[in-house]
């Protein structure tokens, strides 16, 4: 285990471990008790949904920021033109300069594809394609290299063979 990894675990370690303790108290401190009032119930529901509902308002708009969608194309994008086809990727060009947004305008000319681009066994970016409309992806590379482009949604027999490369250049 890397440290990321047991770091992650000794959380999630810590949260079972306190949940069992709620699960156990909560347990423990209803035994034996009267009737339940109704009305403090439904008051304490009424602070609970406040608090979810403040927690996951804070959350989205903690990372709204951070979605990738909805950007325009900049002026000064390199534009590459990909095309897929059963069971290949057609990159024009191949050759892009890094350290400048890539505008990747993605068709397929036959069924659904997904345009997925790897650099080793690191994911770098995807987007749907799909026949008859124009996709765009927009990204800027800062790590010359070969990258890897995969098929990520199963387009037919020969779906595993569907990959290509272009290169990041200086």
């Amino acid at each position: 285990m890397n440290g990321t990894d047991l770091t992650i675990f000794i959380a999630y370690g810590v949260a079972v471990l306190l949940a069992i303790a709620v699960s156990i108290a909560l347990f423990l401190s209803t035994r034996g008790r009267s009737a339940p009032d109704v009305r403090r119930l439904a008051e304490y529901e009424k602070r609970w949904l406040g608090i979810v509902v403040a927690i996951l308002v804070a959350i989205l708009a903690a990372t709204i920021w951070f979605t990738p969608y909805g950007q325009s194309t900049p002026s000064d994008a390199q534009v590459v033109k990909v095309t897929a086809r059963q069971f290949f990727w057609q990159i024009e060009p191949a050759k892009i300069v890094a350290g400048r947004p890539v505008a990747f305008e993605t068709r397929s000319v036959d069924v659904n594809h997904d345009f997925g681009i790897y650099r080793g066994h690191t994911f770098i970016a995807q987007i749907q394609v799909i026949p008859g409309t124009t996709s765009t992806l927009i990204h800027t590379f800062h790590t010359p290299g070969t990258y890897t482009v995969l098929c990520l949604e199963y387009c037919g027999v020969n779906h595993r063979g569907m990959t290509a490369t272009f290169q990041v250049t200086r």
